[in-house]
C-alpha cells in the first residue's frame, strides 16, 4: 500500500496477512496495558473471568482479525511486522471509525502510528465516506497527538464508571 523510505528504514503498510496474526498478538500484550478498559477493570477490580487483561483484550483483537482481515493493516518493517490498525466502516452513514492501533513499544516515536493512522484515513477518502471517528482515553495523550496532528478534532469526552456487585 504505501512504503516509507527514510534514511535508514522502510516502512511498508499492507493488508494484514493471516499469518501477521501472531504478530498483532504480541504487540497488543506489549503495548496495550495502559490504554484499555481490560486492564483498568483488572486494576480496580482484580483478575475478571479467570482470564487476565492481555488474554481478554487478544481474544477481542482475534476475534476482529479472523472475522474482518480486510479491516486490518499493518506496519512491516524489514520483513517484521511492528504496529497493526483496525478498522470498520458504516457505508449507509458514509463514516469510517478507527479501532484498535497499536506499535511495538520498541519501534513507537518513529511515526508508525501516524503512517498506519494515514492510510486509514485515505482508505476511507477513498470509499466515498464523509466523516472519520476515533475514540480514545483521556490518558492516552501519544494517541491524542497522534489523532489531533491528522485533523481530528474533540467532540465528546466519556466518563466510564464501575463498581463491585
Amino acid at each position: 500500500m504505501k512504503t516509507n523510505n527514510d534514511s535508514s528504514n522502510s516502512i511498508i503498510i499492507r493488508k494484514m496477512k493471516t499469518d501477521d496474526l501472531a504478530a498483532i498478538v504480541v504487540i497488543t500484550g506489549e503495548a496495550w496495558g495502559n490504554y484499555t478498559m481490560h486492564k483498568l477493570l483488572e486494576d480496580r477490580h482484580g483478575v475478571i473471568g479467570g482470564k487476565g487483561w492481555k488474554e481478554r483484550k487478544i481474544a477481542e483483537l482475534r476475534g476482529f482479525c479472523e472475522a474482518q482481515p480486510e479491516n486490518v493493516l499493518v506496519a512491516e518493517e524489514n520483513g517484521q511486522v511492528v504496529g497493526y490498525a483496525t478498522f470498520s466502516v458504516n457505508q449507509e452513514d458514509a463514516v469510517g471509525y478507527v479501532q484498535n492501533n497499536a506499535v511495538n513499544p520498541r519501534f513507537q516515536g518513529k511515526g508508525i502510528g501516524t503512517m498506519l493512522n494515514k492510510q486509514v484515513i485515505a482508505y476511507f477518502r477513498t470509499t466515498g465516506l464523509r466523516i472519520a471517528q476515533v475514540g480514545t482515553m483521556e490518558h492516552d495523550k501519544p494517541a491524542q497527538k497522534v489523532y489531533e496532528k491528522q485533523g481530528f478534532k474533540e467532540i465528546a469526552r466519556s466518563i466510564y464508571y464501575s463498581m463491585e456487585l
